[in-house]
């Protein structure tokens, strides 16, 4: 790319057009043409992911997972690879395996089951933990709490308690 392919594609993303942003973003991000920026890359891609681009959400949440100029936070990541899933996103649904695999690894196994606001986990149990990784398990955030779901497309299956120990879900905060 050119100087003048960038000045006018900002001119474009400026105006609202979506494939200038991504392509803006990824070219930050990875340095297609022009220098590496983290903060020129999100602003980009946020802007095109906001407006339900699936490039866009897929390139951020490797942004959050990796924590490339913004403070690794896998749940976002995972939150964005499953939007840009739902759009039919290349390379989404190997991004949702990995970062699930990195939830469940992060996941303390402590007798316990409860999960917080910013969904920090604890496991009960061995089994609830590889449900999780299996994508059996999930966890949402509702309107009021985060909670766990048994995985299904309306997710009407709430956990109060584990399904293989019975250990009550504890809500904190």
């Amino acid at each position: 790319m050119v100087n003048k392919d960038i000045e006018d594609m900002k001119s474009r993303a400026k105006e609202g057009d979506i494939a200038a942003q991504v392509e803006l973003g990824i070219s930050y991000l990875y340095g297609y043409g022009v220098d590496i920026d983290y903060v020129e890359a999100f602003i980009y891609l946020q802007d095109a992911a906001i407006k339900n681009d699936g490039e866009a959400q897929l390139h951020l949440g490797m942004m959050y997972e990796n924590g490339w100029g913004i403070k690794e936070d896998l749940w976002t990541a995972y939150s964005l690879y499953r939007r840009s899933y739902k759009v039919h996103t290349e390379g989404s649904r190997k991004a949702i395996s990995n970062v699930i695999d990195k939830l469940a690894d992060a996941i303390p196994i402590t007798g316990h089951l409860s999960i917080a606001n910013d969904f920090t986990i604890t496991a009960c149990c061995e089994r609830l933990r590889e449900y999780i990784r299996m994508g059996k398990i999930i966890p949402f955030e509702d309107d009021d709490e985060s909670n766990l779901y048994l995985s299904n497309t309306n997710r009407t299956i709430l956990l109060k308690e584990c399904p293989f120990c019975g250990e009550c879900v504890e809500h904190t905060h």
